[in-house]
């Protein structure tokens, strides 16, 4: 294995999931399994009704509907994650 290679220009996060989803918008059912395979999705509206999730997490209409979530803050959350294991991948081997 040779060393890291560091990339000039990183791929855009969010061009990508909206290449994946084709749409800024998408229930959390569409989600769970890419980004948060260990929660069912019972575990996941429990944890959207209590704002609870490691991003924001809406209903469009009612008690009864979906929740929804914009592909924006799954990337914001994301790169927060990806910048914590920078910063913690750093520490071991700076």
């Amino acid at each position: 294995m040779g060393a890291v290679k560091k990339i000039d220009e990183p791929v855009d996060i969010s061009f990508l999931l909206m290449l994946k989803y084709k749409k800024p918008v998408v229930t959390l059912e569409e989600l769970l399994p890419d980004y948060l395979p260990h929660l069912t999705l019972e575990q996941a509206n429990k944890r959207a009704n209590k704002c609870n999730l490691p991003f924001p997490a809406f209903k469009s209409d009612g008690v009864k509907s979906p929740f929804y979530v914009n592909l924006t803050d799954v990337v914001l959350w994301l790169q927060s994650e990806q910048e914590k294991a920078k910063k913690d991948w750093a520490a071991m081997h700076g």
